[in-house]
C-alpha cells in the first residue's frame, strides 16, 4: 500500500528506523493552505451533538481487541513479529540494516531496498514466507541509489522508488545530488519505468504515495540538508510543485494506506488533503495548550486517529472528534485494517487499543519500537 508526503509524533520518528527518513521539517502547508478555509476543531462537550458520532461505551461493552497472531508490527531494530509472540520472524532479519522499505494495503507484502557488498537491490518477500526472499531490482554498479519505496495504495504489484545520482565534492563536504528520479517497479515481472526526473537542483524525492491507474504520484523535493521544499505531484509524467510553508514543528506526515490523502501533524494543528489536490486542504486548529502526535488515517474509513498530548482521539474528516482512552499518550499505528490502534509512550511497554472502548492490553516482549504493521493470511 507506504507502503512507501514519504524523504517521514515525536515517539514515532524516533522508532522509525528507515534509511534516510525526511527530517522533521517535512511537508506541511502551502500559500494556499493558509488562505484556504479552516475548520477548528471543537472538543466535543458531554451533551454536543459530536457525541452521536461514536456513542460513548457503557462499562458493559465487550473489549473486542486483543492481541491476536493474524496481526503484526515490524521493529525496526530487531524483526517482523505477530501481536502475540515477541519471536523473529525473519532469519537473518533485513528489517535492522537501516533498509527502507514499503508494505502492501493489505499488509502481506514487503518491498524492501536491501544492501549488500555488491550493490542494493529492490527484493520482496511475503508476511508469510519471509525467509522466502525475491530479488527485483538490482542497482549494483549504476552508480545510483535507492532512498525510498511506496506500494502502489490500489494493492497491485507495482512500487514507486526514489533513486538519486550522487556526488560526493573533492576535499569532502555536502553531498550534491546530480539528478533524481521516480521509477516503478513491478513486483512480478521485475519491469522498471522512470516517470519523471529532476536534474540540475541538488534535491531528492520522497516518495509518499504511489495511484498507477491515475498515473499519480506524490512526493516530497528535499534538499541535502533539508528541510522539504515542495510538495510534488507527478501526473502523466508532468511535474507539479507546491512551496511548503512554514516548514518548522512538522511532527508526521503520511499517506492513508490507499494512497488517496495526506496528512501532516503540527504540534498545533492538523491538516490533510487529497493526494492529487495539495492547494485544497482542511486545517484543524488544536484548543488551548493542547499538543498533537503522531496523526494517522484509519484504514477502510474517513476517520483518523490523533495522539492528543495524554489522550488517543478519533477524528472526522470534517472536525469532529471523540476521546477513545484517556491518559493513552504514544499512538504509533492502526492495525492494518483498522480494527485496533498501537500506542506506546512508555519504554517498557506496548499496548493493543480498542478503538470502541478505549480498553488497553499490553503486548508481550515488554517496550519495543514500532515502524509499521503488517498482516498474515494465516496465523503464526
Amino acid at each position: 500500500m507506504l507502503a512507501a508526503l514519504v524523504v517521514v509524533a515525536a515517539l514515532a520518528l524516533l522508532y522509525v528506523a528507515r534509511a534516510d527518513r525526511p527530517p522533521r521539517s517535512a511537508p506541511v502547508t502551502t500559500p494556499a493552505a493558509t488562505a484556504a478555509t479552516t475548520a477548528t476543531a471543537e472538543r466535543p462537550a458531554t451533551a454536543s451533538p459530536t457525541a452521536a458520532l461514536s456513542p460513548s461505551p457503557t462499562a458493559a461493552a465487550p473489549v473486542v481487541a486483543k492481541p491476536d497472531a493474524r496481526y503484526g508490527v515490524i521493529v525496526p531494530t530487531g524483526n517482523m513479529r505477530t501481536e502475540t509472540d515477541p519471536r523473529g520472524l525473519q532469519d537473518p532479519s533485513l528489517f535492522m540494516t537501516n533498509s527502507a522499505y514499503a508494505v502492501s494495503p493489505d499488509g502481506k507484502r514487503i518491498a524492501l531496498i536491501r544492501t549488500a557488498q555488491t550493490g542494493q537491490h529492490v527484493v520482496t518477500f511475503t508476511t508469510d514466507r519471509p525467509n522466502d526472499v525475491t530479488s527485483v531490482v538490482d542497482l549494483a554498479g549504476s552508480g545510483e541509489r535507492a532512498v525510498n519505496v511506496v506500494w502502489a495504495g490500489d494493492g497491485s504489484d507495482s512500487v514507486l522508488i526514489s533513486v538519486v545520482k550522487e556526488t560526493l565534492p573533492t576535499g569532502g563536504g555536502d553531498v550534491r545530488f546530480d539528478y533524481a528520479t521516480l521509477r516503478t517497479v513491478n513486483m512480478r515481472d521485475r519491469s522498471v519505468r522512470e516517470i519523471v526526473r529532476i536534474s540540475g537542483e541538488n534535491t531528492r524525492l520522497w516518495p509518499l504515495a504511489w495511484l498507477p491507474a491515475k498515473e499519480i504520484a506524490a512526493a516530497a523535493e528535499i534538499g541535502p540538508r533539508g528541510p522539504a521544499m515542495n510538495y510534488v505531484t507527478v501526473r502523466a509524467g508532468a511535474i507539479e510543485r507546491v512551496p511548503i510553508t512554514p516548514n518548522p514543528n512538522v511532527l508526521w506526515f503520511s499517506a492513508s494506506r490507499d494512497g488517496q490523502r495526506i496528512v501532516v501533524s503540527l504540534q498545533t494543528s492538523i491538516r490533510w488533503w487529497p493526494t492529487d489536490q495539495p492547494s485544497a486542504p482542511k486545517e484543524f486548529t488544536a484548543q488551548g495548550a493542547e499538543r498533537f502526535g503522531h496523526v494517522e488515517f484509519r484504514p477502510g474509513t474517513d476517520e483518523l486517529g490523533v495522539d492528543v498530548g495524554s489522550a488517543f482521539e478519533i477524528w472526522t474528516l470534517t472536525g469532529q472528534r471523540r476521546v477513545v482512552a484517556e491518559r493513552t499518550p504514544g499512538f504509533l499505528r492502526w492495525r492494518v485494517d483498522g480494527s485496533a490502534a498501537i500506542a506506546s509512550s512508555d519504554p517498557s511497554s506496548v499496548w493493543l487499543v480498542d478503538h470502541t472502548t478505549g480498553a488497553k492490553t499490553q503486548l508481550p516482549g515488554g517496550g519495543f519500537p514500532v515502524s509499521d504493521v503488517v498482516m498474515f493470511d494465516t496465523p503464526r
